[in-house]
């Protein structure tokens, strides 16, 4: 009886050995056809090597890059969260209020005899000779984001008060969500007789370089007026030629600033062939200068 079921059982298992006979044989076929390809035929995946450090001159730095669904990645950083001394990269703030709360086509303004005496700048922008006279909206925006004129900058705050112009631009960087952002003047001049450190940053106009790209990712949404202003011009703007760019990127503006606490800082935007964004910004280089020495040092290693 246990040899018939044994005989049954040997027979019955026959089709399932050989099945896993040929299924081992055609993938032992199908892997040595793999290994035994034409070198030629096989295609290799190359894995780019890793960047070299980039070593900043700059107590902050960020690039982030915004494709066009408006997703972003950060691709360098450093030290992002440090509240910093911002110097004129506020006018930008200074702008967005402007635009948002200003009539654009319809106000004029008179140069009053405190704006004309704020601290000048090294280049054209200063409206000291210009007491009394009046100016359009769009001419002090010119001024202030092209020449970076603390004047333009106060003539433009006084036109709902100065206090309340104030109110409005730290009401909107809590409304952005810039957490680390505050402002106490609407051009980014540093308080007389005080050297920064960290315990007096609350003297300053202060944010954080990821802050910085928030408020520019704002107002490339929003405002990109802004950003066409501020290269529009020959003179002290950012502008095509600045920058070495590969040629297919395109500049789409920035800021620059500098105070002796600040130091200098820079915002620079530009777009790629694809059509993303790149927000790049430098706060605290050592000089005026080393600020576009920086940027450039910052644009050849992402373009690596």
């Amino acid at each position: 009886m246990k040899l018939k079921i044994l005989l049954i059982s040997f027979v019955l298992s026959l089709p399932f050995w050989w099945g896993i006979n040929i299924f081992q044989e055609n993938l032992e076929n199908y892997f040595y056809a793999q290994i035994s390809q034409p070198l030629e035929d096989i295609v290799v995946v190359k894995i780019p090597p890793p960047k070299p450090k980039l070593d900043l001159q700059a107590k902050a730095a960020i690039s982030v890059k915004l494709n066009e669904s408006g997703a972003e990645k950060i691709i360098f950083n450093k030290n992002i969260n440090q509240p910093l001394p911002i110097a004129s990269l506020t006018k930008l703030m200074t702008a967005v209020i402007v635009l948002e709360n200003y009539d654009l086509e319809n106000t004029l303004i008179t140069i009053s005899k405190t704006a004309a005496n704020q601290e000048n700048v090294p280049n054209y922008g200063n409206l000291d000779k210009e007491i009394g006279k009046k100016f359009t909206l769009e001419q002090l925006l010119e001024l202030m984001l092209i020449y970076s004129s603390n004047d333009a900058a106060w003539a433009l705050s006084e036109v709902i008060e100065v206090p309340n112009f104030l109110e409005k631009m730290n009401q909107k960087a809590k409304d952005l969500g810039l957490e680390n952002t505050n402002f106490i003047n609407p051009h980014g001049l540093d308080p007389e007789n005080l050297h920064y450190d960290p315990s007096v940053i609350n003297f300053y106009n202060y944010s954080t370089a990821r802050d910085l790209v928030k408020l520019a990712q704002y107002i490339l949404k929003e405002h990109p007026v802004i950003f066409e202003i501020s290269h529009k011009a020959p003179l002290y703007s950012i502008k095509d030629g600045i920058f070495d760019l590969f040629l297919t990127q395109e500049v789409i503006g920035g800021k620059t600033g500098y105070t002796d606490e600040a130091g200098g800082c820079i915002i620079f935007i530009f777009k790629n062939e694809r059509g993303s964004f790149f927000v790049n910004l430098i706060l605290g280089a050592p000089s005026s200068s080393a600020r576009i020495t920086e940027m450039q040092k910052l644009i050849d290693w992402i373009n690596q």
